[in-house]
């Protein structure tokens, strides 16, 4: 037995109209993502909005089934009265405390570099103990520069502030409209799908919005715990401690922080343990310890549990998603990433259970 090996040569004709339009598709992939890159800023305002609007969308229909109001507008515009509200009360409890706290500790600054300084002190004898002489004035012309450059930092957080109120605002505008025009745009998208499929269409859609709901709801509730026994914590610290601090507005940042996802029990203890510095070392030390452990038990059983109820998705599923999401995305990106993954599953349970029922129904018939 002989064995023949024959090579042939392969011709690939490229046509010019190939080239072409292959040129063509990449000069509209690079428009499309520079474009993108471009409203990125307007695209996350409007993700945020959009979340706002499905979050706020059951308590807008209860207004509207309690009060009897025909006019969606009315309801609408009845629980954004209830919001605004709320906002008002939580910046009227956080802000003031801050602001005062922040005054005091710019006053004492003198007084504490003194301390640092004086070898009668128990900080002044750490300091002599371990040499830090050098360090401590280095600390001390650092902060007499930083006073120094108030001005022009407050213009700074002026105009930064200002960003923020007008982006709020555009969040607030956009949200309303999709409360309101939201179930005209989902009667008009249903009168574009094929009657045949149009309630099992129905009912996918509102297995995702149960999905991103429960998200919502759930981030809601771990962000109401956290901030809640941080409160006890602040409160039993500083009854142990005989200092003061509005634990309530400490209870408020929290709760805020906690409804980014991943990172927001962070933000929130720095924050917190900043004012509690402000206040008192002892306090701002035993807060430091506090969160990190708060936040391990916290990822380890609450998170997990309830993110995983709500959008049905298990504690390594929720956790994944969360870390792909903020890679992508940042904030925005983790907190959208949870609910999507959610949908996606319950996209996925719907193509597969069209693939199996026709196998199903032709054995049945084989049968």
């Amino acid at each position: 037995m002989s064995l023949i090996s024959m090579k042939r040569g392969i011709t690939v004709n490229i046509t010019t109209e190939a080239i072409i339009r292959a040129i063509a598709l990449v000069f509209a992939a690079v428009i499309v993502m520079k474009f993108i890159g471009n409203i990125s800023y307007q695209l996350q305002l409007i993700g945020i909005s959009f979340f706002l609007a499905l979050a706020l969308n059951p308590a807008v229909s209860q207004l509207s089934k309690q009060f009897r109001l025909k006019n969606r507008i009315l309801a609408t515009g009845l629980a954004y009265l209830i919001v605004i509200i709320a906002l008002g009360l939580f910046m009227y409890i956080v802000v003031p405390p801050l602001v005062n706290q922040s005054v005091k500790f710019v006053k004492s600054l003198p007084t504490t570099v003194n301390d640092l300084q004086n070898e009668t002190s128990p900080v002044g004898r750490i300091v002599q103990r371990y040499n830090l002489q050098d360090q401590v004035k280095e600390i001390g012309h650092s902060l007499s520069a930083r006073v120094s450059d108030i001005p022009s930092t407050v213009f700074d957080i002026a105009g930064r502030v200002g960003g923020v109120v007008i982006s709020v605002l555009t969040i607030l505008v956009l949200t309303f409209m999709m409360l309101v025009e939201g179930p005209r745009w989902m009667e008009l998208f249903w009168s574009f799908t094929p009657e045949a499929k149009r309630k099992d269409y129905k009912a996918l859609v509102h297995k995702m919005y149960r999905v991103v709901t429960g998200y919502i709801n759930g981030q809601v509730f771990i962000a109401f715990v956290a901030a809640t026994f941080a409160m006890i914590a602040l409160i039993i610290a500083t009854h142990i401690l005989h200092v003061s601090i509005n634990a309530v507005a400490m209870a408020g940042i929290v709760f805020l922080f906690g409804l980014i996802p991943l990172i927001g029990n962070t933000l929130a203890a720095i924050v917190v343990v900043i004012a509690c510095l402000f206040v008192s070392l002892p306090l701002a030390i035993i807060m430091a310890v506090y969160f990190p452990v708060y936040q391990q038990i916290e990822n380890a059983t609450l998170t997990p549990h309830i993110q995983s109820k709500g959008t049905q998705l298990t504690p390594l599923l929720v956790f994944i998603a969360a870390l792909i999401g903020a890679g992508f995305g940042g904030l925005l990106g983790a907190f959208i990433a949870i609910p999507v993954a959610g949908c996606i599953r319950v996209l996925l349970e719907y193509k597969i259970g069209e693939e199996v029922a026709p196998s199903t129904k032709s054995n049945k018939t084989e049968e």
